[in-house]
């Protein structure tokens, strides 16, 4: 059983303050989570995805957020955690595309046949806000 386990310096943002972003914004705020995640996780990230996987985000920050909220938030951090994975192109001279375009390869996909996952909030103070990923493999 492997065990992944990493931290972000922040707490990662919740819907409340995402929702309604440009898409210039939301696009720069992801693109900046992709890069603190690779970041954090030099020297890693597993040599195949993982096909089943336990995964554990602790936010540790300073109020408790509703549980909807906590568990949306986290979106952006799970789908760095998937596969790209190439999409069927319809027509032909169509541009490539890919999903989960961000993703560092650590499970094959977010779906719910691949990934349990647990989010949980810590409290903390303002000055020790973090994100602490726990990546567990599930042995068939």
């Amino acid at each position: 059983m492997n065990i992944i386990r990493f931290e972000l310096p922040f707490a990662y943002s919740l819907p409340n303050k995402t929702n309604g972003q440009h898409y210039f914004a939301a696009t720069r705020d992801k693109n900046a989570m992709h890069r603190a995640v690779a970041a954090a996780s030099v020297g890693l990230r597993p040599p195949e995805p993982f096909q089943r996987a336990r995964v554990e985000i602790e936010r540790h920050g300073v109020r408790a957020p509703d549980p909807d909220n906590l568990t949306g938030g986290a979106k952006r951090l799970i789908d760095c955690l998937t596969t790209p994975r190439l999409l069927n192109v319809r027509t032909e001279g169509a541009r490539q595309r890919v999903k989960n375009k961000r993703g560092l390869g650590f499970i094959i996909d977010d779906g719910p046949e691949h990934i349990v996952l647990n989010v949980r909030h810590v409290p903390a103070r303002l000055c020790a806000q973090k994100t602490v990923m726990t990546i567990t493999e599930i042995l068939p």
